[in-house]
């Protein structure tokens, strides 16, 4: 049976179909568009479809770029592929489609595929690298016209603890190197500190640029476009615009959470750096550039490695000079320098002026193990801050209670498992040790939903659920209040 006679055999199906807001339609072996739910949803109209190749319908088609045929040879379906068109009015218009195959007996005898418009969504795209490269040229321009402190310097990175000392050292030594570096450390260490610190003891920092740009908090169709820059009519609204490797030439670039890149953009960054040249978006041809590269990672190198989380030939390149940031935990010599540091700026902030911590907050400083490192002590002792009347913070335990509970069952040395009639209760420890991952990282993030979820690596939807299943919502109260 052919996909034609399928196809009559199922005319409710058009009913149905034709209420769905994307574009279906189905491609008999022929290549012929047999059906169509709404081609006026993409600038067509019936007659001008129906019984068409799609050759004809889409004239700038190639048979090699085709996913349609693609399915047709493999039998496997192409899903998530975003492609650009001109409609019969002259209207480029962009989509995001999903092609299928139809089989019988095993032969694939037609093909459809689901399209949705998503001109819309690329302008909000492109406007939002628009802003964001307006952004970083104002940054550029502040750094240049005068000496001020929007940048981080080695005085900046505060402690007295020998893994500090010896952090500082290296940091200086990376400096006035040409070698791109590579930052481990922790949630909340102080990588980007780190880096600008490099930065600022550069030789050339005064009239050099400092790009910053965090891998995990853009989506990969945009970073690319972020990163590399792009060419008019590349794809709908682009227009010819530097990107963030062009706008930090003669400077630094700072790559954080490089893990999070895509691996087909890890190859691209490969390429820049072996070649020294970028191509933009849509571009043919290439620009040269001199940047010192700085990366960095909340994993340890090696578990990357193993993972295969990250390219072994760019991790080479990238891992040239490199330096780790110690946790809090392990330099808790550091925590009296860095309080005292925080009180010193809210007390700008809050117009107050308090001179230290009580000695029972600070026992509790120094004994507690600080997962979310440098940011979680800085979020504790604003919150503190907003409670304080007098000149010294004392101890509350009413705002330390989310605290109090994670150092009181701690989760690196879990407790002895619980057993019911002589049996382990496999279930309730699951649950009970998956409650106490999600409020460290909630903890960590300072309630963030959103960014616990890429700590977690889970959907944010997936935290959501668990968030109400375990009745959170009051947990992340406490920690916003």
């Amino acid at each position: 049976m052919s996909v034609n006679a399928l196809l009559h055999e199922k005319k409710f199906l058009h009913q149905i179909l034709s209420t769905i807001k994307e574009e279906i339609f189905v491609v008999n072996e022929d290549m012929e568009i047999i059906y169509v739910n709404g081609p006026q949803k993409f600038g067509y109209n019936k007659e001008s479809v129906l019984n068409q190749t799609i050759f004809t319908v889409f004239p700038q088609l190639k048979k090699e770029n085709s996913t349609i045929v693609k399915v047709f040879e493999t039998g496997n379906p192409v899903i998530g592929n975003i492609c650009t068109y001109i409609t019969s009015r002259g209207e480029r218009k962009m989509s995001l489609t999903s092609t299928y195959p139809i089989k019988e007996d095993g032969k694939v005898i037609g093909v459809y595929e689901v399209a949705e418009d998503i001109s819309g969504i690329s302008k909000l795209s492109e406007d939002l690298i628009k802003n964001q490269l307006i952004q970083k040229k104002n940054d550029i321009f502040i750094k240049q016209k005068a000496e001020d402190n929007r940048f981080y310097t080695i005085d900046s990175m505060i402690g007295q603890s020998s893994s500090m000392k010896k952090l500082k050292e290296r940091a200086v030594i990376t400096a006035n190197s040409p070698s791109n570096v590579f930052i481990y450390g922790e949630t909340g260490t102080g990588k980007e500190l780190l880096a600008q610190s490099i930065f600022s003891l550069g030789s050339n920092s005064k009239n050099a640029p400092f790009i910053a740009q965090n891998c995990a908090a853009i989506p990969e169709s945009l970073l690319e476009s972020l990163l590399f820059g792009t060419v008019k009519g590349s794809f709908t609204g682009a227009e010819d615009r530097q990107g963030l490797f062009e706008l930090a030439n003669g400077g630094v670039l700072f790559l954080d959470e490089i893990n999070s890149m895509p691996k087909n953009l890890q190859a691209k960054i490969l390429r820049v750096i072996q070649e020294g040249e970028v191509r933009r978006v849509g571009g043919k041809s290439e620009i040269p550039i001199n940047i010192k590269l700085i990366s960095s990672t909340n994993v340890k190198p090696e578990i990357l490695l193993e993972n295969g989380d990250i390219r072994e030939d760019l991790y080479y390149r990238l891992n040239v000079l490199y330096l780790e940031i110690p946790p809090l935990r392990e330099r808790r010599e550091d925590i009296p320098y860095l309080v005292q540091s925080f009180i010193q700026e809210y007390n700008k902030k809050f117009n107050k002026q308090v001179i230290g911590v009580d000695e029972k907050t600070m026992d509790f400083f120094m004994g507690y193990d600080w997962p979310g490192n440098i940011r979680e002590l800085k979020n504790i002792v604003e919150r503190l801050f907003n409670v304080t009347n007098g000149k010294v913070i004392r101890f509350d335990e009413t705002e330390l209670s989310p605290y109090l509970a994670l150092k009181q069952k701690d989760i690196s040395s879990p407790s002895p498992v619980t057993k019911k009639n002589g049996r382990v209760r496999l279930k309730e420890e699951i649950v009970e040790l998956e409650i106490k991952i999600i409020k460290e990282a909630l903890i960590e993030t300072g309630a963030n939903i959103s960014k616990a979820a890429r700590d977690l690596d889970i959907p944010q939807q997936t935290l959501n659920n668990k968030i109400d299943r375990y009745n959170l919502r009051p947990f992340i109260d406490s920690i916003r209040a």
